[in-house]
């Protein structure tokens, strides 16, 4: 069934339809297997048994008129592959169905971006590996490598008892070691000429959430080349405050790439905005300067989505 033949499912219908995918999906997954994060683990290759049953159940939500638009922004791609370039896509995110809705539409826009897919690797929060089996049997099915933000770190005070500290302690040791680990597969994974793709919102875009953008998303930008903003329209997985009590909705879905950027270029541009607003008193107690930047790449995909183009230089 394609997007233009897409039946309307009923609640109960895609209740059913959820069930028999969480089936499908768990035969292809080791159940009760330690999902620790650990330094020698921060790479995480797709696992692609049943992928293409997670695909099709997905696509199932997309309803007509769900595509990728700017693709004629990746003409160059290749060529700028084979220079030796490093590349990442930052897309705005909304759920743990953007993965494969990314997939399955840059695929259906075009057999020669199947390249670009077949190099992707997710760069993803360590909560998303450990937190949950339901959600780590779907989120394997796609190249990740796993980091700690210093957000999802424990914050310490005074209150905490003696145990308390040691195991926030503890916990700060292990995110360093995973990070600099994480670190270290970049570098080799882009050597490789893998495409990274880093969500700077982190997690998926909650109601009920501050929804503060990763400020450690500007510091990733420095090693790499070339930047590709990515927008989003639609949701085919609505978000709740726990994954797991999250359901499919049919949705139109439409992302919509962006010019390509340099990454050096951008950030010192940015640099200068920040300085310039910060003597010109326009910031008050405003974030530093990773923050401020990441705050602004997500007004930038607002301009995407909306408008179709963005303006790096729009003022603070």
């Amino acid at each position: 069934m394609t997007s233009e033949e897409a039946k309307i499912f009923t609640e109960a219908e895609i209740n059913l339809l959820s069930l028999d995918i969480i089936q499908k999906i768990r035969a292809t997954y080791e159940l009760g297997r330690d999902r620790t994060v650990r330094p020698e683990s921060v790479f995480q290759k797709a696992v692609l048994e049943g992928r293409d049953i997670f695909e099709e159940f997905v696509e199932l939500f997309l309803l007509p008129g769900s595509r990728f638009e700017g693709t004629e922004n990746f003409s160059d791609m290749g060529e700028r592959l084979e220079r030796g370039e490093n590349l990442i896509f930052l897309p705005e995110h909304r759920s743990n169905f953007d993965a494969p809705a990314f997939h399955i539409l840059l695929r259906r826009a075009g057999e020669n971006f199947q390249e670009i897919l077949d190099r992707l690797v997710y760069i993803a929060g360590r909560k998303l590996n450990e937190s949950s089996e339901l959600v780590d049997m779907f989120t394997e099915k796609y190249s990740r490598l796993v980091i700690v933000p210093k957000r999802d770190l424990p914050i310490s005070g005074a209150k905490e008892s003696k145990t308390e500290a040691e195991d926030s302690e503890d916990y700060e040791r292990a995110a360093r070691r995973i990070n600099r680990a994480a670190f270290r597969e970049l570098v080799r994974l882009r050597r490789a000429g893998k495409i990274f793709v880093l969500f700077p919102m982190g997690g998926r875009e909650k109601p009920d959430a501050d929804n503060i953008p990763v400020r450690e998303s500007t510091s990733y930008l420095k090693s790499f080349d070339t930047a590709y903003l990515v927008s989003m329209e639609g949701n085919a997985l609505p978000p709740r405050p726990r994954m797991e009590d999250e359901r499919p909705a049919q949705d139109q879905v439409v992302f919509r790439a962006g010019r390509p950027f340099n990454c050096a270029d951008f950030l010192q541009q940015q640099q200068e905005i920040f300085e310039r607003a910060q003597s010109e008193g326009k910031l008050g107690d405003a974030p530093d300067y990773e923050q401020f930047t990441v705050g602004r790449i997500m007004k930038l995909l607002e301009q995407l989505r909306t408008t179709g183009d963005y303006d790096p230089s729009f003022p603070a």
